[in-house]
């Protein structure tokens, strides 16, 4: 069997803002590293904007050329990152670069808000404030 070596999403440019929210608004919650079932390592980062608490999820987009937006849901369900609560999917997704320049999905899915819970984190978070 082939084993495809895979790039870990690299974060080491950005500092969190656990204590109070960044000049952006930005107030970080927690973070998690994991592996998709191909071996392709992710990260996950929470974090809160006015009313919103929502995900980031990060993962090289090599070999996943064939790869759309529309797919993100499926495949964050499949992988058991998340589970969604109810019909809406809200979620933005595109290919970016990562700080070290290498190409990755990001995929930003809002969680929560004032109206409701639209999915759940499946995976435990590592809390940013202890």
């Amino acid at each position: 069997m082939l084993i495809k070596k895979f790039p870990v999403p690299c974060r080491v440019d950005y500092v969190p803002s656990p204590y109070e929210p960044d000049e952006d608004g930005v107030q970080d919650v927690g973070y998690y590293n994991g592996r998709l079932s191909d071996g392709r390592a992710y990260r996950l980062e929470c974090w809160r904007m006015d009313d919103m608490l929502m995900l980031t999820v990060m993962f090289s987009d090599l070999c996943l050329d064939g790869y759309r937006r529309e797919d993100m849901p499926l495949l964050l369900e499949a992988e058991e990152i998340v589970r969604f609560t109810g019909e809406s999917r809200k979620l933005q997704a595109a290919r970016t670069e990562d700080d070290r320049g290498q190409k990755v999905w990001a995929i930003n899915l809002l969680l929560a808000n004032k109206k409701g819970t639209y999915a759940e984190i499946v995976p435990e978070l590592t809390r940013y404030i202890l």
